[in-house]
């Protein structure tokens, strides 16, 4: 890693994102990057001498978050204050770093805010959206896979930021057909005996999928939509981030998520690490 750059509020969100940050610099031994934008006021009627005293208290809250983040971490720690839109001026400072870490909502943590969708949707390094209080490093993780070449940066990346967790790499079998062959005259006991020869076939498929990381990680294929499964394995197993890889499809300053990535982002139970590949961008 280069650096790692983190969107800060002044709201309790504000310090998880600080302090898990913190923790994804220092386990690298990087630098870690605090921005804090003052988004602009004019809509409000905000008078400029009022604008002016709240520019002052965020600007100093702002550094007294910086100054406890450097009590929480080893590594250098800076801060800088800007005007303009958050998620665009996070995509702009990730363009240094390789993460960028967001919280996910400053109401409610298991909701995602707009800015969190901007960012996991604009930037073009990895992305980490922060949804629980930071205690120790992750230690439960889960790699989404769909055995494509590019779904091995997921577990890739799972095994190099975060080698000493127990990562388990998942599969989950999609049941979005089986209606259609239901309605093509499928019985139900058909279906049934040919899902059954799916699940196997995806199993083999997975263990030819992480033949490389053998004995490194755990392996699981489930029977199901991608994100309800994921949700449902993450808190069977009381796992604490989940990894998904997505391809940026970019052009004109243009980055696109995933069906998955998109849907972890909005409903996984933990926090969630955007894995970026790279892809040429094909116009429709």
């Amino acid at each position: 890693m280069r650096a790692v750059v983190a969107g800060v509020d002044l709201t309790a969100m504000g310090r998880r994102v600080a302090e898990r940050a913190g923790m994804m610099a220092e386990a690298s031994g990087v630098p870690l990057h605090l921005l804090h934008v003052l988004e602009p006021v004019g809509e409000a009627m905000i008078e400029p001498s009022l604008a002016r005293l709240m520019r002052e208290y965020q600007t100093t809250e702002a550094s007294k978050l910086a100054e406890w983040a450097r009590g929480k971490t080893g590594v250098e720690v800076d801060l800088e204050v800007v005007k303009g839109s958050p998620s665009w001026e996070l995509t702009a400072r990730g363009k240094s770093a390789d993460l960028v870490v967001v919280g996910s909502s400053s109401i409610n943590a298991f909701s995602v805010g707009p800015v969190a969708k901007r960012v996991a949707r604009k930037t073009t390094t990895d992305t980490l959206l922060v949804r629980r209080q930071p205690r120790v490093p992750y230690r439960k993780v889960i790699a989404a896979v769909d055995f494509s070449e590019h779904s091995r940066v997921a577990v890739n990346r799972a095994l190099a930021l975060f080698p000493d967790a127990d990562t388990t790499a998942l599969y989950s079998m999609p049941s979005r057909f089986d209606t259609m062959l239901a309605s093509a005259g499928l019985f139900s006991e058909e279906l049934e005996a040919s899902r059954g020869t799916r699940l196997r076939m995806a199993q083999e498929r997975m263990e030819d999928f992480t033949a490389q990381w053998d004995g490194d990680i755990r392996t699981l294929v489930v029977d199901g939509p991608p994100t309800e499964t994921i949700e449902e394995v993450v808190r069977r197993r009381g796992a604490d981030l989940v990894i998904v890889a997505s391809r940026g499809a970019s052009a004109t300053r243009m980055v696109l998520l995933g069906t998955v990535a998109e849907g972890l982002v909005t409903e996984a139970p933990c926090d969630v690490l955007v894995a970026r590949t790279k892809a040429p961008f094909r116009r429709p």
